[in-house]
């Protein structure tokens, strides 16, 4: 069955100051021209199990191939937490930083960035306007992701005696703790590195934003706080979870990588996580039927899906080649063919295209069609923006509730590190 992407409407967000800018050399990226004559664009890129190098390298071939004076270099992130955003950092402060950006990064790194053209190629592309900030295009997206997905081991629902996914919190804590004392099956994967706080806010920010869509904006005025709001009652939950032993003790540990074999290897029931997780689930090949249903809200009624443009892509200021590295980005973001095998990669959504899609992917594309909007996710994007390096505080505050903080601490730190960083 052929899968067509639609447009998905967002609910918009406005008002938030940029954060302060990292510090970049005046040397700008080192360059790495070859001898020959030839120009080299380094771009630094996310790779994950569905998106390894070899799949930017086979994706920028026929760009190359059309721009024989232009040599593409992919670069994967060298942090210690394999994250592109702190190897962009670290890069900016050494005066090493790439041509070209593929991956999410954050307002704070927007004044190193080119500013986009105002072409087509670019405002048609997903979520362009809402990723402008102060009106200005500094990224572009070629696909929307969903977020707000719970993916579910079938068997493990029938043999704990579960007929339907559940549609509230209070109920998917009930299927959690059924699942539990039918036995054989952590109820919830959870990870460490950048899974905790990623999973925490892929079912919580579908709550919260559900009538404030400019949350984040309105937390750093001082508008709203995480005391004062849904936030609190998810991060409840989630003590719970982990009190209750419903997800395990040692999950800070757990590599998002693992996390995937746990669940496609029939060792976990739930999984949340984005559809870019359905290519690697269904090339495992689970020996189980494998279902997803939506993130559940408190009053049982559909929230929006978490989400935000994917496959994104910048150009940094300091590229010694920007005419070459806007070319790339257009054929990244335009080019059927190369938009088409990130779709698929991923299981990502595009309006005006379509692919094959799995039986997985379809049942992603009924909920996106029946969620009522989308709300940002991570960090934010535009000028709904959280602070820099708000996923991972976030990360860190969570993961401390597996060894002992309770929840009053966990909120507590979120507004004080909030407030602190707001600017």
């Amino acid at each position: 069955m052929t899968t067509t992407r639609r447009r998905f409407r967002v609910i918009s967000a406005t008002g938030l100051a940029l954060t302060a800018l990292l510090a970049a050399s005046a040397c700008g990226g080192e360059s790495q021209d070859e001898a020959d004559g030839k120009k080299t664009l380094r771009m630094l890129v996310n790779v994950t199990p569905a998106l390894p190098v070899t799949f930017y390298e086979d994706l920028v071939a026929p760009f190359e191939q059309a721009h024989p004076g232009v040599d593409v270099k992919i670069e994967a992130p060298t942090a210690a937490t394999g994250n592109v955003q702190e190897t962009l950092t670290q890069q900016l402060a050494a005066g090493t930083e790439p041509d070209l950006l593929g991956g999410q990064t954050t307002a704070a790194e927007a004044k190193v960035m080119a500013t986009l053209p105002n072409e087509p190629w670019v405002t048609d592309t997903p979520f362009a306007k809402e990723l402008q900030i102060d009106s200005r295009q500094w990224t572009v997206g070629a696909s929307f992701q969903a977020q707000s997905l719970v993916f579910y081991n079938k068997d493990a629902f029938q043999k704990a005696g579960i007929a339907a996914p559940p549609a509230t919190v209070d109920e998917f804590t009930a299927v959690l703790k059924k699942i539990k004392q039918a036995g054989g099956y952590t109820p919830l994967e959870t990870a460490g590195e950048w899974v905790t706080a990623a999973q925490f806010q892929q079912l919580a920010n579908a709550v919260v934003m559900q009538n404030e869509p400019n949350w984040y904006s309105k937390r750093t005025k001082g508008e709203v706080t995480f005391a004062n709001s849904d936030y609190k009652r998810y991060v409840e939950v989630y003590k719970s979870w982990i009190d209750d032993g419903l997800v395990s003790k040692n999950a800070n540990g757990v590599k998002y990588n693992d996390s995937l074999v746990d669940f496609t290897s029939g060792k976990a029931a739930t999984y949340v996580m984005g559809n870019w997780a359905v290519p690697t689930i269904d090339q495992a090949k689970p020996k189980f039927g494998v279902g997803v249903f939506a993130a559940p809200s408190f009053d049982g009624k559909p929230v929006p899906q978490v989400g935000g443009a994917g496959d994104l892509y910048s150009v940094l200021n300091s590229s010694k080649h920007k005419a070459e590295a806007f070319e790339l980005v257009k054929y990244l973001v335009s080019d059927k063919a190369a938009v088409q095998k990130q779709l698929v990669a991923e299981g990502n959504f595009r309006t005006g295209f379509s692919y094959q899609a799995s039986p997985l992917t379809q049942e992603v594309q009924k909920i996106v069609d029946a969620a009522p909007g989308a709300v940002v996710a991570g960090d934010g994007f535009g000028d709904n923006t959280a602070p820099s390096g708000w996923s991972a505080e976030l990360t860190k505050i969570l993961q401390k509730l597996y060894l002992g903080d309770s929840a009053e601490q966990a909120i507590a730190a979120m507004d004080k590190w909030w407030t602190g960083n707001a600017r």
